[in-house]
């Protein structure tokens, strides 16, 4: 990843890059080493999903590196911050917001009333505003998307793991894609071993999860911002495989 990365950054001069680590630790959370790896490769900013907490020692590291995110609909109380304001390599102040889903999921904080809060206590100067929405639905990232179309630059979906068909610029300027697909092994049942998971569906009983090791594939999309207006100009996905 790290080479393909720092390819990507060179030669499509992306000025701000974005990471989910969520799946990082063989698929259940992030460990500070490996944070501190995915940050050497060049990614700016790490948001996470609801594997975040796996790893208990990774509570301690949120005070160290801000830009490291957990979903900002958490309850204050746990360690981290869901949202960060930071210079790009351009020299533009952006915010990079993180959010959770609520349907299928750990019973928290209305990600849409949060996101309201959020970008009400951002300064007017912040233009470039980044959300990555992490939720199980389809519907309920379509709807983060038209909420907050013209609010935000972009708003990409993660947690499926599966790419979806649907980068757009909606009405109001907001770039959109429902879930920009993972970097893993795609010889996979959503990057745990394929085989373990055709017996669970066989039989129904139940397994230990492990991450498959085949099929590497990179998967994101690429958002061009006017600085000055914080509306995105274009959206493209961008696959290595």
């Amino acid at each position: 990843m790290g080479q393909h990365l720092r390819q990507i950054v060179a030669s499509e001069k992306i000025d701000l890059s974005i990471a989910n680590c969520e799946n990082a630790a063989g698929g259940f959370g992030v460990t500070p080493q490996l944070a501190d790896e995915l940050f050497g490769y060049g990614v700016d900013v790490l948001t996470t999903g609801n594997h975040i907490w796996d790893k208990r020692e990774i509570y301690d590291y949120f005070p160290h590196q801000p830009r490291l995110l957990r979903p900002a609909n958490y309850v204050d109380e746990l360690p981290g911050y869901g949202m960060v304001v930071m210079e790009a390599r351009n020299g533009v102040s952006c915010a990079v917001i993180n959010l959770q889903g609520r349907a299928h999921m750990p019973p928290i904080d209305c990600p849409f009333r949060k996101a309201d809060r959020l970008l009400g206590e951002l300064s007017s100067d912040v233009k470039v505003r980044l959300v990555d929405f992490h939720a199980e639905l389809t519907s309920e990232k379509m709807a983060m998307g038209w909420h907050l179309d013209g609010r935000v630059s972009a708003m990409i979906g993660t947690h499926t793991h599966v790419p979806t068909a649907d980068a757009r610029i909606l009405p109001n300027g907001t770039a959109y894609q429902t879930d920009v697909g993972m970097t893993g092994p795609y010889h996979s049942v959503i990057g745990v071993d394929k085989d373990i998971i055709l017996q669970r569906f066989l039989t129904q009983l139940p397994v230990r999860m492990e991450a498959a090791r085949h099929g590497a594939e990179l998967h994101s999309v690429i958002v061009e911002v006017d600085e000055n207006t914080g509306r995105a100009t274009s959206i493209r996905r961008h696959t290595i495989a």
